[in-house]
């Protein structure tokens, strides 16, 4: 019985490395912050965020509605940072500046 477990423990392993090398496969990791106008409030940064981390391709979101900064992490073979730019205006704010740059992974 212990060996049926131990199977399917190492099935589940397999299946978790499986799927950490594939999302590693789609391409760098890139992260864009942009500068937002509009954000009031911290229910303004969870909108964006929240809208941010539904699109295909996106690992992360944040927001700071008392700095004017949005950032998401993403994967750019999936998504661009002028459709994550137009998600955010779309929702009624204004972004005024975005750049973009490689996310480096820290090896410790």
């Amino acid at each position: 019985m212990w060996l049926r477990y131990v199977s399917v423990a190492l099935g589940v392993l397999s299946a978790g490395v499986a799927f950490t090398a594939m999302a590693g496969d789609s391409g760098d990791t890139v992260s864009t912050t942009f500068q937002v106008e509009g954000m009031h409030c911290d229910g303004c940064s969870a909108t964006i965020i929240g809208t941010l981390e539904r699109i295909d391709g996106v690992l992360s979101a944040s927001a700071d509605h008392e700095k004017g900064v949005a950032e998401a992490t993403y994967r750019p073979g999936d998504v661009s940072p002028g459709e994550l730019k137009a998600a955010i205006e779309k929702l009624g704010y204004t972004v005024t500046a975005f750049e973009t740059a490689p996310v480096v992974e820290k090896h410790t």
